[in-house]
């Protein structure tokens, strides 16, 4: 299906109605089930901005996308990549809009912790907007060495994608995704205890 969607997705960019429709019908189950992951970790902060459920998140993603469309969509992996980036941007906005309201900004980062393969906080719920913001600076420092790594741990720390999501999402099979995320927890490690 990835050469035809590109093809609806290129070809609704060029204003054809039809095509927008068609690619539409394809790409929401996935973007909403990308955006149902993602909110997994923040429904209960979601809570002091209101409620905000995946078909919103959708919302807000393909209005973020369409304020600065790609000139052409390469693959299917360059879409959905688009769609996890935006989610990710979403939701850091919020965190940000958040932080403000609740302590007026300005203070020092939550630090990151690593634990039994994935992020999470001490209860052992995901880890907070927060902590993520400190994620995304360790992810962008990793994705100028070794882009695939940083992508493959964007969507499972960030928007606590499944190995098998992530797998179809970028394109690889399930080991290279768990060969990546293994890689990537030792070199983050590494990046936490040197400060950056």
């Amino acid at each position: 299906m990835d050469a035809p969607l590109t093809q609806l997705l290129n070809e609704s960019l060029a204003g054809n109605d039809a095509a927008a429709a068609r690619a539409w019908s394809f790409v929401y189950p996935k973007v909403r089930e990308i955006a149902a992951t993602a909110l997994r970790g923040e429904t209960a902060a979601q809570a002091a901005l209101g409620d905000l459920h995946p078909t919103g998140l959708v919302s807000e993603v393909f209005i973020r996308i369409g304020r600065s469309p790609p000139i052409r969509w390469d693959s299917r992996k360059h879409f959905f990549g688009a769609v996890s980036h935006a989610v990710r941007q979403q939701l850091i906005d919020l965190a940000r809009l958040r932080k403000a309201l609740k302590r007026g900004g300005g203070e020092a980062p939550v630090p990151l912790t690593f634990v039994a393969r994935t992020l999470h906080d001490r209860a052992g719920q995901p880890a907070s907007s927060e902590e993520r913001l400190n994620l995304a600076g360790a992810l962008a420092a990793l994705s100028r060495e070794y882009p695939r790594a940083a992508e493959v741990s964007r969507l499972r720390y960030m928007e606590s994608c499944d190995v098998a999501l992530i797998s179809e999402i970028v394109g690889v099979s399930l080991s290279t995704v768990e060969k990546d995320l293994a890689f990537a927890r030792a070199w983050l490690r590494r990046w936490i205890e040197r400060g950056g």
